[in-house]
This record gives structure tokens, sequence and C-alpha cells, in this order.
């Protein structure tokens, strides 16, 4: 029989663990709490002054902007029902998708709200502030549970959060500092090892969406970060023996694949439409990190910058990729946690931090940049397993080696919270708890003080007028050209919303710049700009204006020329050309910024290549286009009316014929030697398109077969062709 007094006992009992559950579990919230607000005033402190900004933004310029008008494009498509991934207002009227772009379309989905309460700016810079904030406390929480240990979490947040990598990639690059999806990730995948619930494997499948949706390249390393962890474990634990675990998995890919599933639609079908080769754009070597790179503190350091720059200037690459400094605190406690503890779980961090060292390092070792040696003769180098590795499309599509660093810095502040648990214990040990604090507390400050960026780059986001009055103030849907093109002219896009001729995008289809250069003015335009001093081989001034072919094709208004961005005699030649053959004097709205306004009143024909050229060299300043067998012409006339084409030419390495029909009509015939000649033949012009072809029937020859030149050049070359002109007969 239970006695009255027992039945009382066994209640208080029971109450007493469950209010001691619920204080220990309130407890550990307002540590939880207390570590978020300190890493919200940290990161306000240690950004500075980006939280006190209101009309800058973080960083260098370049593609922060780019990344201001995605969230605008993103807000703008939602407000349309359009697809956020395909935008026709840039590169106009061709359009371009931005599949294959480093988007982040989670982070603009996120800017939408923000940008109506606070406007396009601070939505950025809270985003911005956010991805620090979110990955230190998200570091705090995987490295917790890793250890068991607060303080210890709470230094491994501080490093992450604040690591050189973010900082360099924080100057433009949002979709690379939006780290703190994988760490989450990561802890529900060490949690699906750990423990029997089938929530964590769908845990781990949206922080995973939440990762693919911030930054596809951190979607590409956790994929090999995943197969490095299952074959690690299987091979300490028989982890795939597990019961339960592979249905965990299957789960997790499944589930993550399905909600992926339009985005992988949308990429293949983007390959498969275009047939454009999105997986290999160079920079495998020059975008590789250096070894030095590893232990020289950074150029954003307001102390060592001065010290530094001489040893950064031999980097390969840009401050934003070769930056991947570990801080010397940091590497000192992943020793000791390495040396020390030499658990299972501290021997994958460290093997994880190497293999990601190694695949950081790219296809060759560079060492102060420096990346060969002559030895007899021969350039010799260290290749690396990325040599092999970037043939692969998976690392193909991730063609920046040093982003791997981002791993690197994880494995890195694991490894720390390891060590700084195991001095605690063994300071515990000996009762010296007070020790621990004062020695947590001095690791901080030597980590903060390593990692120190303030203040930190700032970028104006002011509009030169021009874009708020005279363009964005002018009536009517057109299409205005920038020169040069940068990120920024994206930006005041976001302010005068007329469509743009060129673009800005991380990656594009192959035809699409040659579609632009093609065209006759924009592509003499664009050359001046960017590609070289001169024009291409067309010398007749073109017709820019509302009736020609082209611009009433692209509905151009304006063209802006940025004084500031080009040197003197860029401007001069660009000033020179628009005024001969397209436009109004400018308007001079600052001292930088130039705006001209088409003319209207009918020119010249147009004369445009087609088919069948090589691209333009230059030969002593003169523009020059190879051609092989044959090539093509377009002009286009108004009307009916003989005209006169000239134009100069030259035969490659022996005599040859120069045909030149107009339909089933031979128009001109004349034997080109090997010296230039110039050869003026009558055309009677239609209204409308005209199409001339040119002919070799000799054929062309490849210098490479012929041996006495000794040139490896592949091309099969026929007759150059020099300053192309047409003039009207009167």
């Amino acid at each position: 029989m239970i006695e009255k007094r027992d039945i009382i006992k066994r209640f208080c009992v029971e109450h007493l663990c469950k209010w001691t559950e619920n204080n220990s579990a309130i407890a550990r919230s307002k540590i939880e709490i207390m570590a978020f607000i300190a890493y919200v005033i940290l990161s306000i402190i240690f950004t500075y002054p980006v939280a006190f900004s209101a009309n800058m933004i973080p960083g260098d310029g370049g593609d922060a902007f780019w990344y201001l008008w995605d969230f605008w494009w993103f807000k703008e498509a939602l407000s349309t029902l359009s697809n956020p991934y395909y935008a026709q207002n840039i590169f106009y009227p061709f359009g371009v998708n931005l599949i294959f772009s480093e988007v982040s379309p989670l982070n603009a989905a996120i800017s939408v709200p923000l940008q109506s309460a606070f406007g396009l700016i601070k939505a950025y810079n809270i985003i911005w502030i956010s991805t620090f904030i979110l990955s230190g406390f998200n570091t705090f929480l995987l490295t917790k549970y890793l250890t068991g240990n607060r303080k210890a979490a709470f230094i491994s947040g501080l490093i992450f959060m604040f690591c050189p990598y973010r900082f360099a990639h924080a100057l433009g690059h949002m979709n690379l500092i939006s780290t703190q999806w994988m760490i989450l990730y990561i802890l529900f995948l060490i949690k699906i090892i750990n423990e029997d619930k089938r929530s964590n494997a769908l845990l781990a499948s949206l922080f995973l969406i939440l990762t693919a949706m911030s930054s596809w390249y951190y979607l590409i390393y956790l994929f090999v970060f995943t197969i490095i962890f299952i074959i690690y474990y299987q091979r300490t634990d028989k982890l795939l023996c597990k019961k339960g675990l592979l249905m965990d998995l299957s789960l997790l890919v499944i589930t993550s694949s399905i909600a992926m599933s339009p985005l992988i639609y949308l990429m293949l079908d983007e390959l498969i439409t275009t047939k454009s080769n999105y997986m290999y754009g160079g920079g495998f070597i020059d975008y590789s990190s250096d070894l030095l790179g590893f232990i020289v503190p950074t150029l954003f350091h307001p102390f060592f910058k001065g010290i530094v720059t001489p040893i950064y200037s031999h980097f390969t690459g840009s401050s934003a990729e070769y930056t991947t400094f570990a801080g010397y605190t940091v590497i000192l406690l992943a020793l000791i946690s390495i040396l020390k503890v030499k658990t299972k779980d501290v021997r994958f961090w460290g093997f994880s931090a190497i293999i990601f060292s190694i695949l950081s390092l790219g296809p060759i070792l560079h060492v102060n940049g420096i990346f060969t040696r002559a030895y007899e003769g021969y350039n010799i180098v260290i290749p690396l397993p990325y040599a092999f590795l970037m043939h692969i499309p998976i690392f193909s599509l991730a063609r920046i080696p040093s982003r791997w660093d981002v791993l690197v810095m994880l494995a890195l502040a694991a490894l720390a919270a390891y060590a700084l648990n195991y001095i605690s214990i063994y300071l515990m040990n000996l009762n010296h708890k007070n020790v621990f604090n004062a020695l947590a507390f001095l690791i901080s400050a030597l980590i903060l003080f390593e990692f120190l960026a303030v203040p930190y780059p700032m970028s104006s986001a002011e509009v030169p007028a021009c874009y708020s009055q005279k363009i964005a103030d002018d009536i009517g849907d057109f299409a205005i050209v920038e020169v040069p093109f940068t990120a920024k002219s994206m930006y005041y896009q976001t302010l005068h919303e007329k469509k743009l001729i060129n673009g800005y995008v991380s990656r594009a289809p192959d035809s699409l710049t040659g579609s632009l250069l093609s065209e006759p003015f924009l592509g003499q335009l664009m050359r001046i700009s960017y590609l070289s001093m001169y024009e291409d081989i067309i010398k007749q001034d073109m017709a820019c204006n509302r009736r020609s072919k082209e611009l009433c094709h692209y509905d151009v208004r304006y063209v802006v020329v940025h004084k500031d961005l080009i040197s003197d005699e860029q401007f001069n030649r660009i000033n020179a050309f628009l005024l001969r053959s397209a436009c109004d004097p400018a308007t001079n709205e600052t001292d930088s910024t130039y705006v001209y306004a088409l003319r209207n009143d009918p020119r010249t024909p147009l004369i445009e290549l087609n088919d069948g050229w090589y691209g333009p060299e230059d030969w002593n300043g003169m523009p020059t286009r190879w051609i092989g067998k044959n090539a093509s012409l377009k002009i286009y006339s108004e009307k009916n009316r003989p005209a006169t084409l000239s134009l100069t030419a030259l035969s490659f390495y022996c005599n040859r014929t120069l045909e030149i029909h107009a339909g089933k009509e031979t128009i001109s015939r004349q034997i080109v030697p090997t010296v230039f000649i110039t050869v003026n033949m009558p055309i009677n012009l239609k209204a409308g398109r005209n199409d001339l072809e040119f002919c070799i029937p000799e054929g062309c020859q490849r210098p490479c077969d012929i041996p006495e030149m000794k040139n490896g050049d592949l091309r099969c070359l026929g007759v150059a062709i020099q300053n192309v002109n047409l003039t009207y007969v009167t």
C-alpha cells in the first residue's frame, strides 16, 4: 500500500525536475540571446561606419552596385510577375538569362520589404550587417553543439564572422558573405549521425536550400563537404550501417532536390538552348590563394597595411580573392587542438582544414606570387590536385579556387573551439576559473585585433543629376548607352528605369557580347571604350538616328559618357566619333558626366559586317580584319541609288582573287597581291537591305601549315581588309 507521504514526495520530485529543466532551458535561452546581442553590438562596432551611413554602401564599388541592381530588379520582377532570372532591360533588345550569374535570390527576396520600409541603400546595408551577425551566431550554435562550451563557442563565432575572407568579399560579393545558412546545414548534418530525429534531415535540407538561394558557389562547396564528411565517418564509425541513417540522408537529398528542381531546370534549359559554355571562364591560376596569404595580415588592417602592401603587390588576382589570412592566434589554437585533443572529431576538422586549404591554392602552388622556377631551360611548377579537378564540371563551375577558404576558416573556428574547451577543462581542474575567463577575454581581443578592418571602405551611392532629371524625366520607353559600362551603370538604372543597351553580369551567353560588337555603331563605340584605341574597319559615319534601322530597333535616345573613368585620349576619340556620326554636342551635367542626345536627321546608309570575318586587329593603328574563303557585308539604304564601295586589301602569303557578289551579279573581281591595294567598285543600292558576298576562289591557308613561317596561327587566312567605306554617286 502506497502511503500518502510517498505520493507527495513523488509529486514534489517530478515537479522539481520539471521546474529545474524549465529553468535550465530558460537559462540556456538567455545565454543564447545574450550571445546574439553581443554579436549585434560587435558587428556594428567592427564594421564601422556601415551602420551609420545614410547614402553610402560598404565596399569599393564594383559588384556592390550590381547587387543593389539585383535587389531592385527582383522587386520589379515580383511586382510585374516576371521571371527574376531573366532581365530584358539590360543588353537590350536581347536581354540576358541570370541563372548562371552570381545572383542571390534569397537576399533579394528579403530585401523587398526592407526596400519598401527603408529604401534600397539601407536595405542593402541591413542585409550586409546581418550576414556578420548571423554567421557569428550560427557558428556559436555549431561549436557549442560540438564542444558544449559556451565561451569557447562564442570566441569561435568571432573567428568566423570577422575572418578576413568575409571582410574581403564584403567589398561587393553579397552572395559570398551570406555564409550563415551553410553553417546551420553543417550543424544539422552532424546531428543526423548523432541523433535519431527525422527533423534533422528536414532542417538540413532547408538550410541547404537557403544556402543555394544565397550562393550556388556554396551549394557546390557543401556537396564536397558532405562527401568528405560521409567518407570520413564511414571509415571511423561505419556510418552507413547506422539504423535509419540512409533514410535520413535520402530524405535530405530528395527534399532538397525537389525544392531546387526549378533552378536545375532553368540551368539545363539555358545550356541546351544557347549552347553556351558556362562551365569554364578561366581564372583558375590567377584567382588561387597564395601560400603566404594564410600568414600575412590583410590590407584592411589600419596598422599593418603599409607593411604588407609590398608583399601583396606580388600576389595574383584581386584583393577580394587573394585575402586568406587565418590569424596567428587562430592557427595557434588549431595546432593546440590537433596536438592535444586528438579525438576523431578534431581529426575530421583538421583533415577538412587541410583539404580545403589545398583546394584554395588552385592548380599550381603560389608562393609570394611566384609559381614557376627556371631550371636547366625549363619552367618548373608544382601542380596541385586542382589541376585535375578543374576539368570536372562541378569544380569548373566554381572557377575561383581561393573561395574554398571559407571552409578553411570554418574548420579553423571549430578547431579553435575544441582547443579553448581543452584549455578551459585543464584550468578548471586546477581550480583556475578566473584565469580562463581572463584568457578568453585576451584571446578574443587578439583575434579582433588581428582581423581588424576599421574603418571599413565605403562607396558613395549618389546618382548624377542627369539620371534623375534629363533621363528619368524624359517621357517614353527608350534605351540608353553607357560609356564605359560599369556595375554602377546598373545601379543608376534603379533610378531612371530606362533600358540599357549594354550590361554587366558575371556569366553571360557566349554570343551576347558578339551580338553587340557586330552592330556597326555600338560595336565601334564599345571598341573605343573597352577594347582598344581604334575603331573597326568600317570608316563611314554611322547613321545614329531615330529612323536608321539599327537604332530604331534598339530605340536608343541618349549616350552617357563618364569622362572620369576613361583617359583624355579615349574621351576625345569618343566625343569626336559621337559628334560626327550620331549625336548633338554633349550636355556637361557634371565635370565627369556627359550626355549626348541623338540627332533626328537622316544621315548616310548603315554598313554592317555579317558572317565570315575574323576579329579586329591593330596593324600600326589601323583596324584590320581577315577573311578566309568567304565573308559577307550588309548595307542598308533608305532608297534606290548608285554608290561606290571602297576598301584596301592584302592577300596572305600569295596573290589571291577577291570577288564581290551582289546576289547573282559579280560587281568586282580583283587580283590582290601581298601588299595593300585600294579596291573601288560601283554598286547600285536598292531600298532596304543589300547583301554583298566576298569570295576568294583560291581559298585560304593556315600559317601553321607553312613551315618557313614558323607561326602557330590556326586560322585559315585569305585576304586582310581595311578602310571599308561607302559614298553616294551624285
